[in-house]
């Protein structure tokens, strides 16, 4: 099975990406609202569990040069295709290597962050185990692990379709056909579903139309394997308790709140599950929620689950979010709204709120460390000298306030890249290599950007080796001069916005 499974991720690369929420910042910055002290993000020791081509692991080495950073997958063919992206960036502090987990041993060292992203659910029971194995062995004393994996009861809808699928392909040893085959039976379930009312008819048609817009890989490796094993949490949660390590947060932190749901229902939790297992639990069936990404530390860490304030203190802050009326009037006593582009927002009364709110839209999306957002804020409503306690305490609840509801981020890490571009402009070399193969690059905040509306080869020419008026001359030959350097100011203005470019 192992030699098959392998050739089937050689054929079928599963297509390598960043993921924002398994970076050490977002790790580290969770453990410090738990009263962790994780370490530094920038000068840290790292390891990815099923690397694939390192689309997760090599940008966060480009943009941490002082960390280190080792990635394992026992796909060959993927680990090759990273090896080559490692060398073609001149990368020192990154390492792949083609192995198998269960082979994976102490010699390689411990980590202050292990990663396994789309590992766990997707693995026989004694990877599985190893899998929490080396997040016991190898996580350094205060070290956080992540680790992703599919969940009960959500899933059970999503494995209809699973079954369905594979009972229908069995009989197809190719993978290609296997996949082209398991798409005829997403229409076929899709068309026999077409008008039906009933929930259950509601809930196939949404997974079978969901699961049509995947990716051939996704499709073969997500669903047609062999292993594919949802859990329900307080399972996993035993798994890696018999491993010494225990459950400390969601890396989707707002997924461990209530939002939406009644307010006397955290009353009843309360009551009903005095532990966080058992709470996270009850919550996932109130939720139906089929997919976690579970931080793991060890069982001597203690964590404070009391979300303090005064913990944002030590992070950094940032948010998109502007005033929902226009311009805001900060030392007005009404109460203000503040809106992201998705429509998640924070209404506050507060004068250093509203200012602070203010700093933090100019500053986008660079973070700014809270206690320069203090003074800030106090300066732009007028207030003298230090901001007092009042005031700060006030600042500190709203942010994580707005941090809770989606309308600002935390970040332990400062930021890696510029807001404006230099006399001598560069991009991230990460994304001037991924700009030659597509339109999606991975910028510095470690997302997925498109360049659709940017110009492709402004960002191969900005390795920081011309200036403006080459630059001018190489990437808008056919503009006249003035509407070139007009053109080249608002593309680096653009990918500065998209965090593209390096300080």
């Amino acid at each position: 099975m192992d030699a098959k499974l392998q050739a089937s991720y050689d054929e079928f690369p599963y297509l390598s990406l960043a993921f924002p929420q398994s970076h050490p910042d977002r790790l580290a910055t969770i453990g410090r609202l738990h009263g962790l002290s994780p370490a530094p993000v920038g000068e840290c020791r790292v390891l990815e569990i099923g690397c694939a081509a390192g689309g997760n692991l090599i940008p966060m080495a480009g943009a941490l040069p002082q960390s280190r950073f080792v990635g394992i997958d026992f796909s060959a063919v993927q680990v090759r295709q990273g090896a080559a992206d490692v060398a073609a960036l001149g990368l020192s502090n990154i390492e792949l290597a083609q192995a198998d987990l269960r082979d994976f041993g102490e010699d390689s060292g411990v980590f202050d962050y292990i990663i396994a992203h789309g590992v766990y659910s997707w693995v026989p029971a004694d990877v599985q185990e190893k899998l929490l194995d080396v997040c016991s062995r190898q996580l350094a004393p205060g070290g956080i692990a992540y680790v992703s994996y599919n969940t009960l009861p959500g899933w059970n809808m999503r494995g209809i379709v699973r079954d369905a699928m594979r009972y229908h392909t069995r009989q197809f040893p190719d993978a290609r056909t296997r996949v082209q085959q398991a798409r005829a039976t997403l229409d076929f379930m899709a068309q026999a579903m077409e008008g039906a009312q009933s929930p259950y008819a509601l809930m196939l048609r949404s997974e079978a139309e969901q699961l049509r817009r995947e990716d051939d890989y996704y499709v073969l490796h997500d669903h047609l394997e062999e292993f594919n094993e949802a859990v329900f949490f307080h399972q996993f949660a035993a798994r890696a308790a018999r491993h010494g390590v225990a459950f400390l947060a969601e890396a989707d932190f707002r997924m461990m709140l209530l939002d939406g749901l009644p307010a006397q229902v955290a009353q009843m939790l309360d009551r009903m599950a005095p532990d966080t297992v058992r709470r996270e639990q009850l919550i996932d069936f109130l939720r139906n929620r089929n997919f976690r990404q579970t931080l793991l530390v060890h069982d001597n860490v203690p964590v404070d689950r009391a979300l303090l304030p005064a913990r944002v203190s030590a992070l950094w802050v940032a948010s998109a979010a502007r005033a929902a009326g226009g311009d805001s009037d900060p030392r007005s006593a009404a109460a203000d709204e503040f809106r992201m582009p998705d429509g998640i927002g924070l209404r506050t009364p507060y004068p250093i709120s509203k200012a602070a709110m203010a700093v933090l839209a100019k500053h986008w999306p660079a973070p700014i460390p809270f206690s320069d957002l203090s003074a800030m804020a106090a300066a732009r409503i007028g207030l003298e000298g230090d901001v007092d306690d009042r005031a700060t305490a006030i600042l500190a609840a709203d942010v994580l306030k707005a941090f809770c509801a989606g309308a600002a981020e935390l970040h332990a890490l400062g930021p890696t890249f510029a807001t404006e571009a230099g006399a001598r402009p560069q991009a991230f070399a990460v994304a001037r290599l991924q700009a030659a193969r597509g339109a999606h690059v991975t910028n510095m905040r470690h997302e997925m950007v498109s360049i659709d509306d940017a110009n492709p080869g402004l960002l191969a020419l900005l390795d920081g080796s011309r200036g403006r008026a080459a630059l001018v001359a190489e990437a808008f030959p056919a503009h006249p001069a003035p509407d070139a350097e007009a053109a080249l100011d608002e593309a680096l203005a653009r990918l500065a916005r998209q965090a593209l470019l390096v300080q």
